[in-house]
């Protein structure tokens, strides 16, 4: 059946399946290009968060897919992760007006945001989280229910909710400064003296300004 989440169970998926795809993201690159990049969508910390997203949705419907065949699992997951994967470019271009990954030149593609390739990669992964990793959290929750898990995950959500703003307001600035508007207030000259655009440029090294693309 599928599994109800709870709060506590999507916030330690996410900051996990976060982390995880960072490593993966980066040992892919290496293996590709030999060159390590970083693919964190924060200032702080290595989380790619489409990641934790897909991992919380695979954890979500994993329960309900265990009694299905292989290849209809295999289907599921990939669907998952494709819609995933395609609204989280969606919201990242509306909200940021950027975006961090483009396959428009990859084969099957949907707007760049999905193709055929990663949906393949994303029904593989959810194969693997259901057999290792969905057992593996179940065990770990049922043991955590002893745990002060309350205030464990008000510390996490402070910290995680901090790093996405600053890493927020960090990321407009740097869209300013491209369109050379300058600072209005102590805050923002803070932004532009802590992050500036070289520091940003490492940090967010496939990232890209939607409107610098059109000029």
């Amino acid at each position: 059946m599928q599994h109800k989440m709870t709060y506590p169970e999507f916030l330690f998926i996410f900051i996990i399946g976060s982390m995880a795809g960072f490593l993966l993201e980066g040992i892919w690159c290496v293996i590709r290009t030999g060159m390590w990049e970083n693919h964190s969508a924060t200032l702080y910390g290595p989380f790619c968060i489409i990641y934790g997203i897909g991992a919380a949705a695979l954890y979500v419907i994993s329960g309900g897919l265990m009694d299905l065949p292989l290849w209809e699992q295999f289907l599921l997951y990939a669907l998952t992760g494709a819609l995933t994967e395609y609204a989280s470019s969606y919201l990242q271009e509306i909200l940021f007006g950027s975006v961090s990954w483009d396959y428009s030149n990859r084969f099957l593609n949907i707007h760049g945001r999905i193709c055929f390739s990663m949906t393949m990669i994303w029904g593989v992964l959810g194969l693997l989280f259901a057999r290792f990793c969905s057992p593996a959290a179940n065990r770990f929750f049922a043991v955590a229910e002893d745990w002060p898990i309350r205030g464990t995950c008000i510390v996490i959500s402070v910290l995680m909710a901090s790093d996405l703003i600053i890493s927020a307001g960090a990321l407009f600035r740097w869209y300013e400064r491209i369109e050379d508007i300058p600072a209005r207030n102590q805050i923002e000259e803070h932004f532009d003296k802590r992050f500036d655009n070289e520091h940003m440029e490492k940090i967010y090294n496939n990232l890209v300004f939607t409107d610098q693309i059109h000029k």
